[in-house]
Formats: C-alpha cells, structure tokens, sequence
C-alpha cells in the first residue's frame, strides 16, 4: 500500500509543482493590488482623516437646520409578504423624517404582498402599492422602473416632486437618521451610499456572518479607497440616495428606462453609468458622528447564499464588463479590475485550499515512511518557488490581520477572532457562487434568453432582535 502511494505521488510531481506555482503565482500578484489599497487607505486614514471621511467630524445639529426636502423610498417587493409589512410598519414608526413617501414594486400575480402592503397603506398613508404591467418575476431593475413610473403617476396627481430617491429592500432596517443625513449631503452630492452592515445573529449562522465580515471590510475600507482613489462607489442597492434629477438625465425613454432592465445588478450598473458620467459621489461612514448604516439579516444557508452571489458576479463582473467594457482613465480601470478580478480570483482560492490540501498529503507521505527519499520536496528553499510561497503567507497574514481590525470596528473582538475561521466558508461560497454564475450566463446567452431576478428569501428582525442604533 506504501509503495503504491508513493509510486501515486512520484508520478504527480510535476502536475502538483506545476500547479503550486501557478497558485502562489496568482495568489502573489493579486495580494499586490490589495496591498495597494491597504496601505492608500491607512496613509490617509492616518494623515488626512479629516479629508478622507470628511462629513463624519461635522456637527449634527447640522441635519435638523437643513429643511425636508420631499423623498421616495423605492421598494421592489416579489413574493416578500413575510417581511414587507413589518418593513413598511418599522420603517414608518422609526424613521426621523416627515416629508417622505414609500413606493413598493408588487406583480399583479403577488396578490399576498399586494394585500400586506395595502394593508400598512391603511396605517401610513405615505405607503404605496405600485403594481407592475408585468406578471413576475422580471429583473429588479424591471420592477424599479415600475415604481419610477407609479412615483411619476403619484406626482402629477398631487403635484409633489420629489428631490431624493433613496433604494432599499424589503427586509432592511432603516437607520432612523439616515433620510435626514440624505438631505443634508444631496444635492452637493449625486449619490450617497451609506454602510451597510448585517444584525448581528448567532455565530452558528456562519454563513450569515461571512456577509458580515466581508461588508464590514468593504464598507469601513474599501470604498473610501475608491471614493478617493477613482470617484466611483459602487452603490449597495441599499442605503442608497440619489439626486431625483441626475439620474433621471442618465435614464432613456424620458426617465422610463433608469435601470437597464437586463441587469441583475441594477444598483451596481446605475452607479458605474454616474460614475463615466464625473457625478459627485460619496460614500458616508458616520457622517456627523451618527453611526448610521442600513441593517438587515442575509441568508443563513450555502444554497441560498450561492444564489444570491451567482447573481452578483453575473451583474458585476459579467453583464457590466460586456455592457461597458473598460471605460475611463487608468485609476477608473483599475476598480473596474478590481471588480471583475473575482471571475478568477474566487476560483484560484479555492484551487489553493486543494493544492495546499494535497501538498500536505505529499509532505506526509515523504516524512512519514523511510521511503521519502524517493519522493523530492515540492517547495525548496531559495528556488523562485519557495520565495512566492513565503510572500503569499505574508501576504495571507495580512489579510486576516485586516479582516480582523475592520471586523472588529462592526461587531467586535468575538466576531472578529471568529472571522479567521470563517474565511474557507466565505471562500467556498463565492468560488461556487462563480461558477453557478459563468454556467447561467452561458447558457443564457447560447439559448437567447434573459436571465431574470432569483429572489432570495427574507427575514425580518423580531423587535427583540432590532439593532440598537
């Protein structure tokens, strides 16, 4: 049994050290750009904080001088009569802001969510029912141009105009400060982006918590990277507000076509058109002080999680490479890299757990028989090799040392310590997640068909279980 183990490993050296250093190459040149990012952010984090996140040191009485300017809150509801009446009823009860409007996308073959949402309107006359002319499920996009037109149809019959368009979902929990801090920021801004951060849950929900550590390294460090670095942040589809007039001026079809209706990522390929165009964005973390975010619950299992990040990849790295291609000067591009370098990037982390699995096996075998010797070492000191493979475990240590700290910022030094052990499960899911997402977009585009909008399903907080804002 040795011998034959050993034969197995002896004829597999050259495919396993071909495929070592193909993986620590890989594993070598993207650890660069985001070291990159790293040390951009802590330079100016360290000695231009004031610039770098400059309405988070400003007084908040600031927000309540400034007067209301009239808001709609846009909502795209399928199949969401579980959630969306605790949504509308919190949000209504919570929010600190009176001239507002709620407008929830419903399909006219939905009647549960249409019932739930007629039935806060009731309650909270700012709520509205806007029911799409197409049987769902269609796009997100598809559904949020349907309330851009039912918010359009409500303004000619009341003669309301709305400045600020603010996107969210149906199971997040509205900050309730976050309306008043939009309408300081817009219209000096086109777009804002606020944090969004998962509620905090049990541990045992992993999957849940790697949102949870991967938003709250993206959103307390990266996007203030490509705020500064390239102007271009990417909105969250949630948490987002909008100057009413920019985007309609980017939109088609007088303003009846503002989300391309074949994306998957409408927020994301809304964000990047503003951003070709040189619109003032800005993302905003504590602005004024108030540790405002959007919170809200993500899937707790692996087929929920992988069919939610199919859809982004698809959006994201896909559709927008094909619809926008690389656009803009070489900082612009290289966010735009940095975006669709997950096509690869969440596939070759995945190979590396295999290779680095295997590797183990072959290390075993040569010390733990006296027949190592027929077996030479893979990884030998001062070849190219072994010096990739010391910079990647540097380069490793230093990613688990920022997901630590920026973790730590949102949820503490538990969930923090607990991220480290979540990285394989975030990495499995996202390598998935890929492939799920090349096969459909294929298979689409080999068929002619759409892709359409694969819900995920939600879950709203209990009022046990609300964050403390």
């Amino acid at each position: 049994m040795i011998d034959l183990l050993i034969s197995f490993f002896r004829s597999s050296y050259p495919s396993l050290y071909i495929a070592t250093f193909i993986v620590a190459s890989f594993l070598f040149m993207s650890g660069i750009d985001d070291i990159f990012v790293d040390m951009y952010y802590w330079f100016h984090h360290l000695f231009m904080r004031k610039k770098f996140n400059r309405y988070r040191y400003d007084s908040p009485e600031i927000i309540h001088q400034v007067p209301e300017k009239p808001i709609a809150i846009y909502v795209p509801a399928w199949h969401e009569y579980d959630v969306i009446d605790k949504m509308l009823t919190n949000a209504c009860r919570t929010i600190q802001y009176k001239n507002y409007d709620i407008f929830v996308g419903v399909y006219p073959n939905d009647p549960q969510t249409i019932t739930k949402v007629e039935e806060v309107s009731t309650r909270f006359p700012n709520v509205h029912a806007v029911i799409s002319n197409n049987p769902g499920p269609t796009t997100k996009a598809d559904n949020l141009n349907q309330i851009h037109e039912g918010m359009l149809r409500w303004e000619n019959k009341t003669g309301i105009r709305y400045d600020i368009i603010i996107m969210h979902d149906s199971e997040d929990v509205i900050h309730p400060m976050s309306l008043k801090i939009h309408n300081v920021l817009i219209p000096d801004h086109d777009m804002v982006q606020l944090p969004v951060f998962p509620l905090h849950t049990s541990h045992a929900n992993l999957v849940h918590w790697t949102y949870s550590d991967e938003f709250a390294e993206y959103h307390t460090k990266d996007l203030f990277v490509r705020q500064h670095f390239s102007g271009f942040v990417p909105s969250a589809g949630v948490g987002t507000a909008f100057n009413r007039w920019i985007i309609e001026f980017v939109g088609t079809s007088y303003a009846k076509n503002i989300f391309h209706a074949t994306s998957l990522t409408e927020d994301y390929d809304l964000a990047l058109r503003l951003a070709l165009g040189k619109a003032n964005m800005l993302f905003a973390f504590k602005p004024f002080g108030i540790n405002c975010a959007t919170r809200g619950f993500f899937p707790h299992s692996m087929r929920a999680s992988i069919r939610q990040k199919s859809r982004w990849v698809t959006g994201i790295c896909l559709q927008s490479w094909k619809k926008i291609g690389w656009q803009g000067d070489a900082r612009f591009r290289f966010v735009l890299y940095r975006d669709r370098k997950a096509i690869l990037a969440n596939a070759i982390n995945f190979f590396a757990y295999v290779v680095i699995a295997y590797l183990m096996t072959y290390e075993s075998i040569r010390f733990g028989f006296a027949a190592y010797q027929q077996l030479p070492p893979i990884v030998v000191k001062g070849t190219p090799l072994w010096y990739l493979v010391v910079m990647d475990s540097v380069l490793m240590m230093w990613r688990i040392m920022h997901r630590f700290i920026t973790v730590r910022r949102v949820y503490g030094g538990w969930a923090a310590l607990l991220s480290v052990v979540r990285l394989p499960i975030s990495n499995i899911i996202n390598f998935s997640a890929t492939g799920r997402a090349l096969f459909q977009y294929f298979r689409a585009a080999i068929r002619k068909k759409e892709l359409r909008w694969e819900k995920t399903a939600h879950h709203f907080p209990a009022t046990s279980e609300h964050v403390s804002h």
